[in-house]
């Protein structure tokens, strides 16, 4: 079967966040979170549940070199990430810990 992946605009706002934090921090920085969230999205739409759910039907999947996670669902033949989020951060109500 095959996935179509679905980036909400709220997940792309956090990774453009994300991406402007770490090019301030180190020049080119951002760029290689960028290739490794891309890296993620890849896997995510050829093995959607290759991540277990997290939180009700939510499952997170980990970027391997950054400290970052994203959040996704799975409904029908489609995947709708949610979320790009610190590893760290605080539990949202929402999408869970």
């Amino acid at each position: 079967m095959s996935y179509t992946l679905n980036v909400q605009p709220e997940a792309e706002e956090d990774a453009a966040l994300i991406f402007d934090e770490l090019e301030e921090m180190t020049p080119g920085l951002g760029q290689r979170f960028l290739d490794a969230l891309d890296d993620l999205y890849g896997y995510i739409e050829q093995f959607p549940f290759g991540f277990q759910k997290r939180y009700k039907d939510y499952r997170h999947g980990y970027l391997r070199r950054f400290p970052y996670r994203v959040v996704y669902l799975v409904e029908g033949d489609a995947i709708y990430v949610y979320q790009v989020r610190h590893t760290r951060r605080i539990e949202d109500p929402e999408f869970g810990p």
